[in-house]
């Protein structure tokens, strides 16, 4: 297990815009959401998101930690 951690220089409801304009599943999340009328629940649940995640002692930044696993293949 490790940890990234997405640090970006504005609010979490920012971050949440930047990754719908530019993160492919967030972007197909919203055009599905959109078809079906819900973008706006889908936006105000990922500022919620965000906003619980974040770890940024500013209210004007955000610092999200974001556990994966690494998987490290050597080959003979």
């Amino acid at each position: 297990r490790d940890t990234y951690t997405f640090n970006f220089p504005n609010p979490p409801s920012e971050f949440v815009e930047a990754f719908r304009k530019y993160y492919g599943p967030t972007m197909n999340a919203f055009e599905a959401a959109e078809k079906n009328g819900r973008a706006g629940d889908l936006q105000k649940e990922l500022e919620e998101l965000f906003n619980r995640q974040n770890l940024s002692p500013r209210k004007d930044a955000t610092s999200i930690p974001a556990t994966f696993l690494r998987v490290t293949v050597a080959v003979p």
